[in-house]
């Protein structure tokens, strides 16, 4: 903190000095206060313990065990002889071995324990034989899979002697000494790898700054706003846990050192020898006699408790839906399902005409639209219709053509009437009626065959196609089922019905090229 010297200053006298010295020192409390929020110490310290913590338990369960692998040697490497004893009590050796030298490279008091391999040796984990092999190996690289490599051949060699029964045994035994083996490179990379210093040094660094800046912006100054009360509680019990949070992280950042709370990897190797050798030789094939259990004859059984463990006792879970209770006028079964209308009866007579009416409402929003758009479309044909330009020479003597057609076709049927047989009376006017349609139906047909039932659609085209340039008003297209009002056709001679004949084929062969292209 700088006093700036002014002519105050200078003139000030000793009561003055301290109370200028006051209030800059308030000024700076002041500073702090506001300021020091501005460390994101919960985001870098909650990170930095999460890595640390979650680093530590999988170094914890990536510490190996043998018990798995020596229950497998001793299921699946039989016989009662020494050499297959011999090879059985070798092949845990040798995976003990592995981890022993895995954990003198990483763990300290392992390394204090076993500081070379003679010390292996005098230990009964490694013959002089082989540290001689050991030392032969001309590389500078860590030895722990040397053992493991051991133990897999000697597995092979068992199975071409006859000792490891099938393959499948065989291959299950290979791949649990490679399962052992890949723990203790999972350790010796954690070793080799660990997370970066400078992380470390980070979180510790805004720790510390912070509870400095607490320790200047949280003073009591009396008639101020900021700082904490006379005895800083809450200042206190934030000191208390974060730098407990702090010290937990350096703590559990490397479980292999010497202090009280890492792993005790000594005590694990001597149970890891001890274990291995009392399954492979003292239990290989030694069963206690089978006898029938105290509940051979029991389906119901009662296994007993101990009045100091009765007060524990609780009741089987069985599933939260058991606990729902059931009237007794809802738990019988209905003969049919109920429909969708039932549902619908069920619901509030005010729920139900806000439903009809929202559906009337669609329906009726519904029927405007589709009648607007067939309304839209039919304007749009008969526009499109009133736009093309026709003929009316060559329509009328086409309709004059139709009606004479028609009336030949009706005096064809009644011709035919007349020659047929006169029905019987015992059938019915009914069948007169229906034979008269099918005759009008027949000659109806017979006619637009002749005529050209496409005309409507072709007059334009073949007008194009002609040349033809009328310009006489335009008539309303006229229905196949609508007959021509003329009381007295003229006759046609057989050359205009072949001309009007020619002139329908070339618009139908126009009709067809313009398709085409």
């Amino acid at each position: 903190m700088t006093v700036v010297y002014t002519p105050e200053v200078a003139t000030v006298t000793w009561l003055g000095f301290i109370k200028l010295l006051i209030s800059g020192f308030v000024s700076l409390v002041e500073y702090c206060d506001k300021f020091q929020s501005k460390i994101p110490l919960s985001f870098i310290l909650g990170f930095y313990v999460a890595a640390v913590v979650g680093r530590w338990w999988e170094q914890f369960n990536s510490i190996p065990f043998p018990s798995r692998l020596a229950v497998m040697v001793t299921a699946h490497i039989r016989g009662q002889d020494d050499r297959s004893r011999m090879i059985r009590r070798t092949i845990v050796r040798y995976i003990c071995l592995g981890n022993v030298m895995t954990m003198a490279s990483i763990n300290i008091p392992v390394k204090k324990r076993f500081p070379t391999i003679t010390h292996m040796v005098d230990a009964g984990f490694m013959l002089p034989s082989e540290q001689t092999i050991i030392d032969g190996l001309a590389t500078h690289y860590n030895k722990f899979y040397v053992p493991f490599v051991w133990a897999a051949t000697l597995i092979a060699q068992a199975r071409r002697e006859g000792r490891v029964s099938n393959d499948f045994s065989f291959q299950t035994l290979i791949d649990e000494v490679n399962s052992f083996r890949g723990k203790a490179q999972k350790l010796f990379n954690y070793d080799w790898v660990t997370i970066p210093l400078v992380y470390t040094q980070v979180a510790t660094l805004a720790v510390y700054i912070f509870f400095i800046a607490a320790l200047m912006g949280r003073q009591h100054i009396p008639g101020s706003k900021s700082g904490d009360l006379i005895f800083p509680m809450f200042t206190i019990l934030q000191f208390f846990f974060y730098m407990g949070w702090l010290k937990v992280a350096e703590e559990l950042l490397n479980p292999f050192g010497e202090d009280d709370d890492d792993f005790d990897i000594n005590s694990l190797i001597d149970r890891n020898l001890k274990t291995g050798y009392l399954i492979v030789d003292e239990m290989h094939e030694h069963l206690p006699e089978l006898l029938k259990d105290q509940y051979w004859d029991k389906i119901a059984i009662d296994i007993p408790y101990t009045e100091a463990s009765l007060e524990h006792y609780k009741a089987a879970p069985l599933g939260s839906a058991e606990q729902v209770i059931k009237p007794e006028t809802k738990i019988h079964l209905t003969p049919e399902v109920p429909s969708q209308l039932s549902l619908i009866t069920e619901v509030d007579e005010d729920k139900e005409k806000q439903l009809v009416s929202k559906d009337e409402a669609r329906r009726a929003s519904q029927k405007s639209t589709s009648s607007q758009q067939r309304v839209k479309s039919r304007h749009s044909r008969t526009e499109h219709k009133l736009s093309l330009p026709r003929s009316t020479g060559l329509r009328d003597r086409i309709l004059q053509h139709r009606g004479s057609i028609k009336k030949m076709a009706r005096a064809m049927s009644a011709e035919d009437k007349a020659k047929s047989p006169r029905p019987s009376p015992t059938t019915s006017r009914k069948s007169s009626t229906d034979e008269e349609k099918e005759l009008e139906k027949a000659s109806r047909k017979e006619s637009l065959k002749q005529a050209g039932h496409r005309v409507s659609k072709t007059e334009t085209q073949g007008q194009e196609a002609l040349g033809t340039n009328d310009t006489a008003p335009i008539q309303p297209p006229l229905l196949l089922t609508e007959e021509p009002k003329l009381e007295q056709p003229p006759a046609l001679s057989a050359s205009m019905v072949n001309e009007i004949l020619n002139r329908l084929n070339e618009i139908r062969s126009r009709q067809s090229n313009l398709e085409n292209k």
